[in-house]
């Protein structure tokens, strides 16, 4: 028997028997192997195959190289790089909006800017105005309403609703911090500028005439934008609130919940994205995305502190096609997040002919832990893609079982990879080698401190008539992160991917 992988004989290894033993044992170490490996599967097989070529060598006194010592076979590409393309080290988001209602109808806009630091050194900022329409309803009852002299009562309030959001948004990428700097006045004017119109639109005739006569230049971002995006969002909801308030009941005037009160939210929604990538001139990509959302809090209130915790899912599929209509890759996406709000939440109502007024303010600072995963299968020649569109008549954007079986065990520590990182056996789908090949796949948990308020006011002529506005400024910072490395004994691991953690998280922990 030859040993798998090449070998080579030692000087005096056959010492001390003759070569009719030697011709027995191998004769007899073949026969084994040839019962056995003929069922024995995948990598299991080349393990076998790697503890009979240890045996001979011991017996022979050969010596070099066994199967998985380094044969060739399931080895990482040295020219392909396994590092993930999209890994935020830190970044921060600013958000602003307003929405009013009108009966059971709601409408509002939402601007959000976010700058991102991402692990390959460029820089992406994006900015995405939102448009929201819905409606919503519910019930609400009133326990010891009816004795006005009550020291105090309570109520209770159901409300559900649906909405759809509209959000055309652009992102600019920059390959450093150097050429962001070069732009960053003109990117931070022109979205200030796209802020006010579409915070103030009646005030854009003005300007629009003080431009004409050369009074005024509106600010322009001399790059373009390197992907532009649409994004169409359906959400369901459910709030419930009681509580307990002090003072006279709500028809003899004034009352306000500041003694305590428990709140609880659940929200569901589903996104689809269509982007345009500019990236690359030669050839412009489009992509389809895929997610979903699902999100539940309770809360509490007493005096006017408030505090409350949430706990949140996320999921989604990104397809990206060429120019040309052709597969370019798949990315598989899944987000958790944790997170709690301490803060003040005053409330206050008037009772007039009509109904109740009334309003409020609330503001706080949230603590959130979030943790995201991705894994990307690229396709570069017609065999792959040919694999990819199989890939997607078969499980459409639902995960194959090897991702998401993965993604669920969360990939947190080092050396594990599941069933994703296992070479696939012979009769697998041809989407399986290629990941195991050349996929990447990598996740990053990141710390996110936000400071949010929301000032309310609402009034019932009739049909109640509400409005509010809210704020939001955030700052991530990435703490751990992994990646997938290439194929390396028949078997691939995830290792640390120190690029992604933040600076600031670097110096939090002395490294």
């Amino acid at each position: 028997m030859t040993p798998v992988g090449a070998a080579r004989r030692t000087p005096g290894g056959d010492r001390g028997a003759s070569f009719t033993q030697y011709a027995a044992l191998v004769l007899c170490i073949a026969a084994i192997a040839g019962a056995v490996l003929v069922s024995v599967p995948g990598q299991t097989r080349d393990l076998f195959s790697a503890a009979l070529c240890r045996i001979e060598q011991a017996v022979t006194g050969e010596d070099g190289p066994c199967g998985e010592e380094g044969d060739g076979d399931g080895e990482a590409d040295p020219e392909y790089d396994y590092k993930p393309l999209y890994c935020v080290k830190d970044g921060t988001k600013e958000t602003y909006g307003y929405s009013l209602g009108l009966g059971i109808f709601k409408w509002g806009q939402e601007y959000s800017y976010a700058k991102e630091n991402l692990s390959n050194g460029s820089v992406v900022v994006t900015f995405v105005p939102t448009t929201e329409v819905g409606v919503a309803g519910g019930a609400g009852w009133d326990f010891g309403g009816k004795n006005a002299d009550a020291p105090a009562h309570a109520g209770a309030t159901v409300e559900g609703g649906v909405s759809a959001k509209l959000s055309p948004g652009m992102t600019y990428i920059f390959k450093s911090k150097e050429e962001y700097e070069k732009f960053a006045d003109e990117v931070d004017a022109a979205i200030a500028e796209e802020q006010s119109r579409q915070m103030n639109p009646r005030g854009q005739g003005g300007l629009a005439l003080a431009e004409l006569l050369g009074l005024y230049d509106r600010p322009e971002i001399t790059v373009q934008p390197s992907i532009r995006t649409a994004t169409l969002e359906l959400e369901a909801s459910a709030d419930a609130s009681i509580g307990v308030w002090a003072g006279p009941a709500a028809d003899k005037g004034d009352s306000w919940n500041m003694n305590l009160g428990a709140q609880g939210n659940v929200t569901v929604s589903g996104k689809y994205d269509k982007s345009t990538w500019y990236t690359d001139p030669k050839n412009i990509q489009t992509s389809e995305t895929f997610s979903w959302t699902g999100s539940g809090s309770l809360g509490a209130t007493v005096l006017a502190g408030h505090a409350d915790g949430e706990l949140s899912w996320g999921g989604g599929t990104r397809i990206m096609r060429n120019q040309d209509g052709s597969l370019a890759n798949i990315r598989y996406i899944a987000n958790a997040e944790g997170s709690y709000n301490i803060g003040i939440d005053k409330q206050n109502e008037r009772k007039n002919k009509d109904g109740l007024d009334g309003g409020g303010i609330s503001a706080g600072k949230k603590q959130t832990k979030s943790v995201n995963q991705m894994v990307q299968l690229d396709f570069d020649t017609p065999e792959e893609q040919a694999a990819g569109e199989a890939l997607l008549k078969e499980h459409g954007p639902v995960p194959p079982p090897y991702v998401s079986n993965a993604m669920a065990d969360q990939l947190d520590k080092e050396d594990y990879g599941g069933d994703i990182a296992e070479k696939p056996d012979d009769d697998a789908p041809a989407w399986d080698e290629i990941f195991y090949r050349k996929g990447r796949a990598w996740q990053y948990a990141s710390d996110v401190e936000t400071d949010e308020g929301e000032l309310a006011a609402r009034i019932k002529m009739g049909l109640q008539f509400g409005g509010s506005v809210n704020w939001a400024l955030e700052e991530r910072n990435t703490t751990d992160a992994l990646m997938l490395a290439g194929p390396e004994n028949g078997a691939r691991r995830f290792i640390e991917y120190a690029d992604c953690v933040s600076d600031q998280a670097e110096e939090d922990e002395g490294r």
